[in-house]
């Protein structure tokens, strides 16, 4: 499993920076890892197989990196990941044409079953959130001990009922409570340090 720096001083700008010297393998995998499962759990879910999903990924992230030392990104204009997801979807729907094409060996066929803008960008976020909670989760993994990651992800991830988890992991009352309300606010800051280094935009630092 990936594994991701918890801490959330580290500016992920920097790294994006990084990333306009093309010999800077480290940087670029950090930001493949970053935001590949994201585009390919979108190409996915409209439809495109596993092969084609990668290819959009590729496509994507290259192009963002082939741009990225005219890239100016204004975060007045809206959040990054909606940008990536609106770069996501025009290639997602260039593959589903082009599946179409080949599948029909080129002659007249239906056209392709390509989402409207808002039913993309609500599956985007739909995906979004669901990257988010996944890394502020590993992360949390990284910082309790198992049975209270365990009896945490039972009653706040998953809605357990009290009852259930004492069951079930033969804890106690009190036991359950602390790992639900000692451990949610910490993982409501993780959340909340995903979504800042996720959304820091590339950006060129200000001359001196």
């Amino acid at each position: 499993m990936t594994r991701f720096p918890c801490n959330p001083g580290s500016t992920h700008s920097s790294v994006l920076e990084g990333i306009r010297d093309p010999g800077n393998r480290t940087a670029w995998e950090r930001f493949f890892d970053q935001y590949a499962p994201y585009i390919h759990a979108l190409a996915r879910r409209r439809g495109l197989r596993h092969a084609d999903a990668e290819d959009v990924v590729q496509t994507v992230l290259s192009e963002i990196v082939g741009k990225m030392r005219e890239f100016d990104y204004d975060r007045q204009k809206g959040r990054f990941h909606v940008w990536l997801a609106e770069a996501t979807r025009y290639r997602v729907e260039d593959a589903l044409r082009r599946n179409v094409r080949l599948d029909a060996h080129e002659i007249s066929c239906p056209a392709p079953d390509v989402a409207a803008p808002d039913a993309f960008a609500a599956l985007a976020e739909e995906e979004w959130l669901a990257l988010v909670r996944q890394r502020a989760l590993e992360r949390l993994r990284e910082e309790v001990s198992r049975r209270q990651f365990e009896l945490f992800h039972a009653v706040v991830i998953e809605e357990w009922p009290t009852e259930k988890a004492m069951q079930v992991f033969d804890a106690s009352r009190a036991a359950v409570y602390q790992a639900k309300h000692r451990i949610l606010p910490r993982y409501r800051e993780l959340l909340r340090a995903v979504v800042d280094e996720l959304e820091a935009p590339p950006s060129t630092p200000s001359e001196p």
